[in-house]
């Protein structure tokens, strides 16, 4: 336990904690106001979205992210919130977003630009002095308190009823994370991402099923480039989905989907890496239900509209 508890502290302390700064998402195509401010109200209905994600489920401590948000249009106006929960072994994370966004209608288009503020608070739990021989000392009291720490998420978002191109940078200001422990100073700070998504849905005359292709990209300024590229696939005039998604980080992903609702919908999502970590774990599993409500309701319930224009 000491041990563990030593590698906590000393990602906590020198701010390698790059890989829980944003959180990771197989079903990005179902939710993009999940990455980007400026979807916020881009479906033309109050949505909201409840998610959790079990990573390298079979593993101790492993990671776990539970997740809402809700988003609307209010005319011009897009606004959303996001309110979401980190845990790896000790290493907690609490965050909450409020985003704006302003929308233009270019002829069957909607241009839209947006902009979130975002908190974060890192902190370690009370399973974190378990065993520990000194659990008053100073540095671990600060790190069980905690750190809270303040940034801007910016976003452009081009949108019709077919496609959408989005682009976003979350962590735009790099706020520097505060000094854990009177006498360690350190330069960590959030890491600033550029996350690029598009996609594009074709449902053929007639047909009872539709294809929406579509593509992540991110770059984090600390670690390789990322692309995720996804198919998915409608079917029962899209009362049914399927989808598969494949990382450049060595990922496969299946995700399905049903409405059980006119308004409401679930997805699950399994992960599989071809990497050496999933030999020892039960792989990553995601699941998401979704309530859309709203006067353009009832459009969405006729496919060939949706697909117009």
């Amino acid at each position: 336990m000491k041990k563990n508890l030593l590698i906590i502290l000393c990602c906590f302390c020198l701010g390698k904690i790059n890989a829980q700064q944003e959180n990771a998402f197989s079903q990005y195509h179902l939710n993009p106001f999940l990455l980007n401010p400026a979807a916020a109200g881009s479906n033309n209905l109050h949505t909201i979205f409840m998610h959790g994600r079990f990573q390298w489920t079979g593993l101790p401590n492993s990671p776990k992210t539970a997740l809402i948000s809700y988003q609307a249009p209010f005319g011009k106006i897009g606004l959303g919130a996001t309110v979401f929960s980190d845990r790896v072994a000790s290493l907690r994370r609490f965050g909450a977003n409020f985003a704006y966004a302003y929308r233009v209608r270019i002829n069957k288009y909607t241009l839209s630009i947006g902009i979130s503020g975002h908190y974060q608070r890192f902190f370690l739990d009370n399973s974190a002095i378990d065993g520990l021989e000194n659990p008053d000392d100073i540095i671990v009291n600060d790190a069980m308190n905690g750190l809270n720490v303040y940034d801007a998420n910016l976003g452009v978002y081009f949108s019709s009823n077919r496609m959408y191109i989005g682009f976003s940078v979350p962590n735009l200001v790099q706020a520097r994370l505060n000094t854990i422990g009177t006498n360690i100073s350190t330069i960590s700070q959030l890491t600033r991402q550029y996350i690029f998504t598009a996609g594009y849905r074709y449902l053929p005359e007639k047909a009872m099923f539709s294809v929406e292709p579509s593509i992540l990209l991110r770059k984090v300024e600390t670690l390789p480039f990322q692309a995720l590229l996804t198919m998915k696939i409608g079917m029962m005039q899209d009362r049914f989905f399927t989808a598969f998604t494949y990382g450049t980080t060595d990922i496969v992903t299946m995700t399905l989907g049903y409405q059980i609702l006119p308004e409401g919908k679930i997805a699950y999502s399994y992960d599989y890496s071809l990497g050496e970590i999933y030999r020892y774990t039960g792989g990553t599993h995601e699941m998401s239900f979704v309530w859309e409500f709203g006067k353009d309701n009832v459009k969405r319930a006729k496919p060939t509209k949706r697909f117009k224009g």
